[in-house]
């Protein structure tokens, strides 16, 4: 009977530094976690295209869980698009590009998304 006592209790506090250990590695070795601001105002598509191919950097990132994409935020002068499930970048690419700049649409999502990257055409 001993001997059962014994074992359960070595499985148990095996399970428990098992479970300890996992908990503790999560936390140390976290992947960071970012939110993609996309400025979709107008601009030329061969400026698109280079802000597509450095959101494919992040979204290729992201498939290999170095960083977790919580949101991306498209946004222009006329209007805002929050995607809580990042899109491909080739549906980026087919998308368009419309209205005007707008600075201070942009600063307030900076302010509200502070670790936010921020994606645009070269202005």
């Amino acid at each position: 009977m001993t001997k059962m006592k014994q074992l359960f209790k070595t499985l148990g506090l095996s399970w428990l530094a098992f479970l300890i250990t996992g908990v503790l590695i999560s936390w140390f070795f976290a992947i960071p976690t970012i939110t993609v601001l996309i400025d979709r105002s107008y601009c030329p598509p061969t400026e698109w295209q280079q802000v597509v191919q450095n959101y494919a950097q992040i979204y290729q990132q992201h498939q290999q869980r170095r960083l977790h994409l919580q949101s991306v935020i498209l946004f222009s002068s006329l209007g805002e698009e929050q995607l809580s499930i990042p899109p491909l970048p080739e549906v980026l690419q087919k998308s368009s590009t419309y209205g005007r700049s707008q600075q201070q649409r942009q600063l307030q999502l900076q302010k509200a998304y502070p670790q936010a990257q921020l994606l645009q055409c070269v202005q």
